[in-house]
């Protein structure tokens, strides 16, 4: 057997097939479902692209690890901006995208039958690539009782011999759930008492809304001494989903780690995409996040306004820019997607395809144009 066929089956590829039925069909449809943002990068980041694009030296092999100036300029966004003091040259790694560096973790830190925790419901790439890295995934329930953060008593309960790495992924997708600083500082300490690696996706860490901003686990941490990786995405922070970018920073001997993965398998990110992003980590930054994020308060206004008239439990977030809802009256979650579609043309996620304690719940992205989310909210009152 392949590893390929321990994957387990994509659970959302039915409501997608019907989703372009659909559309065949000439219906009109809402698409609430994929977490792809509909307005474009930001026009400075554009206009300085185009013209890296033009310098004929940008045409040639990146520097795999990333370029100087994108390091350093990383460097200093993290201090300034999160507190935390990363070396440029030793814990800084340019990615293709956060969703690379998830991908080859496991295969830096796994030995074949290595265990990895991984959150349920959660993002599936944790559990898909400790697969294909020959380890096994070993998830832990997040509940909505405990704001779907661990228990720290299941986890302990979980860590084995075999036990290497912990996923986290706060705000998490798909609840927009946040964390604190004592579940920060205790993801570090669990880590070093286990000599576990605390893996932190912090995809949406600047998609947030509240008067305290979400903080960097490496802000309570001591990269020198604990081993502790963050992974960030330009996708949500500057709608560069298309881009391609994102960055590791932490440890440096797991930076180094995921660094030799990605010299065996690939070449680095564009540098003239490289320069995009770091025109945009200057002085600009907070002028440019905050046109970015700009939508997404009265969008989720909308919906979580149409679901509680209609009855429907919501998760109370202000992070991320997903709604996370609890099916009414209960049951399947892909059941009650389909029959949204059917009835009401509008597409949401079954909460089943982000683990088994996804199930009876399920979930709305904000990423939709604004006409079109008015639009949904409407068809959702009249569930």
């Amino acid at each position: 057997m392949t590893r390929l066929a321990l994957l387990p089956p994509y659970l959302f590829a039915e409501i997608d097939t019907a989703r372009r039925a659909a559309l065949a069909a000439g219906r009109d449809v809402v698409d609430l479902g994929i977490g792809d943002p509909d307005r474009p990068t930001p026009a400075p980041l554009v206009e300085a692209m185009a013209a890296a694009v033009r310098r004929a030296a940008n045409h040639r092999y990146p520097a795999n690890p990333g370029g100087t100036a994108l390091r350093e300029a990383l460097a200093g966004w993290l201090r300034r901006r999160h507190g935390v003091t990363a070396d440029p040259g030793r814990e800084i790694l340019a990615l293709i995208g956060s969703k690379e560096g998830l991908g080859h973790l496991p295969l830096a830190l796994l030995e074949e039958g290595d265990e990895a925790l991984v959150p349920d419901p959660g993002y599936p790439v944790y559990g898909q690539a400790t697969l294909l890295a020959g380890g096994r995934p070993v998830p832990f329930t997040l509940r909505a009782e405990h704001g779907f953060r661990p228990d720290w008593d299941e986890l302990e309960a979980l860590v084995t011999p075999r036990t290497r790495l912990l996923f986290l992924n706060y705000p998490h997708n798909p609840t927009g759930a946040t964390a604190d600083t004592a579940l920060l500082r205790r993801a570090v300490a669990f880590g070093a008492r286990h000599g576990i690696a605390v893996v932190q996706d912090a995809a949406y860490l600047e998609v947030a809304f509240g008067a305290a901003r979400p903080a960097s686990l490496l802000a309570h941490a001591d990269l020198k001494r604990d081993r502790v990786i963050e992974l960030h995405s330009f996708s949500k922070m500057f709608n560069m989903t298309g881009w391609r970018i994102g960055f590791a920073v932490g440890n440096a001997g797991l930076v180094r780690d995921l660094a030799r993965v990605k010299e065996s398998l690939d070449s680095g990110v564009f540098t003239a995409v490289q320069e995009a992003v770091t025109a945009g980590l200057g002085e600009s930054f907070d002028g440019l996040l905050a046109d970015v994020l700009a939508p997404y308060p009265r969008r989720r206004a909308l919906i979580v306004a149409a679901l509680e008239t209609a009855g429907v439990e919501v998760f109370a977030t202000d992070a991320t820019f997903y709604v996370w809802a609890r099916v009414p009256g209960g049951g399947s979650s892909l059941d009650f997607c389909r029959r949204l579609l059917d009835g009401a043309g509008v597409v949401v996620t079954p909460g089943i395809g982000f683990g088994p304690a996804g199930e009876g719940w399920f979930r709305i992205s904000l990423t939709a144009p604004d006409d079109r989310i008015a639009e949904g909210a409407q068809r959702l009152r009249r569930l």
